[in-house]
This record gives C-alpha cells, structure tokens and sequence, in this order.
C-alpha cells in the first residue's frame, strides 16, 4: 500500500503573498464602503445639529431618488413615480461617472487632474454643436459624430494643462482649476443672449434643440437612456487597461 505524503507547508513568502493580495483586495470594498458610512454619520451629525431628524431627511433622500422602486412593497403611482426618480438619478449618474474616470485615470498615473468641470463643459459644447446642426446623418453616424466630438472637446481642453506641465512645468492642480473657469465663463459667452451659438428664441439664452437624430436611445422610458452603458463599458475598459495589461502596469 502506498502512502502519499503529506503536501508541504507553503513557504512564508508565499503565505505573506497570498496575505497581502487578500488585504489589498478588500481594501478597495472597504475604504469606499467606510468612507461612505464616515460621509453619512457626519451628515447625521449635522442635520441632528440643526435640530432635525437625521433618519427623516436620509429616508428623503432615499426616496428622492429613487431606491425605494426596489421594495416589493411599493406599488402603483407610487412605484411609476419612484422608476421615474431612479431613472433621472441614473441619468445624472452617467456623466459623473465618465468624468470621475478622467479624474482617476490621471490620478493613477501620478497627475492630479481637477479639471474634470472644464473638461466636462468643453465636451458637452463640442457634442451640443454636432448634436444641433448637421440634419441630414443617419442616427447611429450623427450619434457617433456627437459622441467623438464630445471626446476630443475634453481631451484637448485636458490637453493644454498637459502641454503645459510637459512644456514648462506648469503644475496641473493651477492649470485644470484655471481652465475649469475658462471653459464655464467661455460657455456662458457662447449661449448667452446675443451669444454666436445662441438658439433661435432672441429672448432665451439656451442653444439650439438637439436634434432627434443625434440623441442617444432610450433603454428605460421615459428618461435613462444609453449613456449609461457607455460609462459602464468606460469603467470596464479603465478596469482592463489598469489592472490587466502592461500598459497599466
């Protein structure tokens, strides 16, 4: 009869390995889940400050957006009124989270890019023109045309603090919060009235309405429409490139 022995302990280095990627695994569930509590208890903190109740004011904002069309328990007007909230809170989602990706993807690479406001507006101006002009496109080439032009917008509004630091050594922290006002008071100018992109009502500061064919669909009706799958699928592409190729190493 054959007796196999027993497997040999693992060495220490490969147990303070194993150790280390288990912490460092957790950590990035953790840190954001207690930063997210700490927000919450001192907003708490504040409200009972102030002599309110911190838990009728949390319950608002849950409701307010939306969350509670998850309960079973909620039902008719109740229910369309609260898909109706998520919707728009996914909505406002969308761009924070592409714009929050612009912010860590510099941050990962050692630049602190506070610019994300500029950069946003700059993109958001450059997809409106496309998006209230050229009548004549499909929808999936003027969809395209609107989204590309809302990319290079805000890759070269983040360009010029980047030519500056590679340049002259202009620090980006000054730069992106300079261009941050630049590109605000620039969009106030555009859309103001008697502004060069001022829509057609004389009385209204406002743009153009956007064309049908350049708006993004509708996954959820009325309000959600696709843009959040293209932050999701940013999100997972910032993912791949940081976490799984060379070029993020």
């Amino acid at each position: 009869m054959t007796v196999t022995p027993p497997a040999p302990p693992p060495e220490k280095d490969e147990v303070y390995s194993l150790r280390a990627g288990l912490y460092e695994r957790a950590g990035g569930i953790l840190v954001p889940v207690a930063a997210t509590v700490l927000a919450f208890l001192i907003g708490g903190l504040v409200v009972l400050i102030t002599g309110h109740n911190p838990l009728t004011a949390y319950k608002a904002i849950f409701e307010g957006a939306g969350f509670n069309w998850f309960l079973p328990w909620v039902t008719g007007d109740e229910r369309d009124a609260a898909a109706r909230d998520l919707q728009q809170t996914l909505r406002q989602a969308t761009p924070l989270i592409l714009a929050a990706l612009a912010v860590a993807f510099s941050f990962r690479c050692g630049l602190f890019n506070i610019g994300g406001q500029g950069q946003y507006w700059v993109g958001f101006i450059a997809a409106l023109y496309v998006g209230t002009n050229l009548p004549d496109l499909n929808r999936p080439t003027h969809v395209l045309l609107a989204i590309g032009a809302g990319i290079l917008g805000g890759a070269i509004w983040g360009g010029i603090a980047g030519a500056l630091r590679a340049t002259v050594g202009a620090h980006e922290v000054i730069t992106t919060i300079m261009l941050n006002w630049i590109a605000i008071f620039g969009g106030q100018y555009l859309f103001e009235l008697g502004g060069p992109l001022q829509g057609a009502l004389p009385g209204l500061p406002r743009s153009e309405v956007v064309l049908d064919s350049s708006k993004l669909w509708i996954l959820w009706s009325p309000y959600l429409h696709a843009g959040l799958l293209f932050a999701v699928g940013a999100l997972l592409v910032y993912h791949v490139i940081l976490n799984r190729t060379t070029l993020g190493y």
